[in-house]
């Protein structure tokens, strides 16, 4: 895209967001006319487009075939600097939190989980994958490895109804206290937008997470997969519970 053209779009785009906000428009509520816009900013329809698709994969608006586009309901917003867990976290600001168990087993530890939990290649850890709603929405595809040594007999508690960390502590007394994010943006697959009831190659942030025990020993890495039309994530990366 050259330049002119770039200027063009993000100049268009700042026009819209002042019309989003000077007519107090909010969720669902429709936007003029391509034509109606188009003629309002004295824009092309390619430029306008390209505004309006930039600010639909960012979900500020979304676009219903034959209708138009619409203002998209604001992101759930998680502050990273806060260590809880997703059930405790969610349900304490008011939200509806469930979730769906896709698989519960042990495996063999491939080399990327070995060298998170600090254990050797081939140990038994579990494989814990769940789809997690937050007021009926599926949100994120959550794939969580712990070793199965610390946690004998995880298979038996029922993680559609029961918080993970909750059930380390009061069952196996393993106090989480710290955990690390690395986050970077991918696209979903055929299954993982299957799972998340979206669009196939709609963005989504790619999550891993390393969660550590009071004792400084891994004990938890996790892959959530995090539909990035319907959450935002601010603070920093690294932090201890209060």
């Amino acid at each position: 895209m050259g330049r002119l053209t770039q200027f063009a779009r993000d100049n268009l785009r700042e026009h819209l967001e002042e019309y989003i906000e000077t007519h107090h428009l909010s969720a669902h509520d429709a936007l003029p006319s391509e034509r109606a816009l188009c003629e309002m900013f004295s824009a092309n329809r390619v430029t306008l487009r390209e505004a309006l698709k930039e600010m639909k994969n960012e979900g500020v608006l979304y676009s219903v075939h034959g209708k138009g586009n619409f203002i998209a309901p604001p992101k759930y917003v998680e502050d990273a600097k806060s260590f809880i867990s997703y059930t405790a976290g969610w349900e304490a600001d008011g939200h509806q939190v469930r979730s769906k168990v896709i698989d519960l087993k042990i495996i063999e530890a491939p080399k990327k989980v070995a060298f998170a939990l600090d254990i050797r290649i081939g140990s038994p850890v579990y494989l814990l994958r769940r789809v997690r709603y937050l007021n009926d929405i599926p949100l994120l595809l959550e794939t969580a490895h712990l070793p199965a040594g610390s946690c004998p007999g995880l298979e038996n508690f029922d993680f559609s109804k029961c918080s993970l960390y909750k059930i380390l502590e009061n069952f196996y007394h393993i106090k989480l206290c710290q955990q690390e994010h690395t986050i970077s943006i991918t696209h979903l697959s055929s299954q993982e937008a299957h799972l998340l009831n979206t669009q196939e190659n709609a963005a989504a942030f790619f999550l891993k997470q390393i969660t550590i025990d009071t004792a400084k020993t891994p004990m938890e890495y996790c892959i959530s997969i995090i539909r990035a039309d319907k959450y935002k994530m601010k603070g920093c990366l690294v932090s201890a519970s209060s």
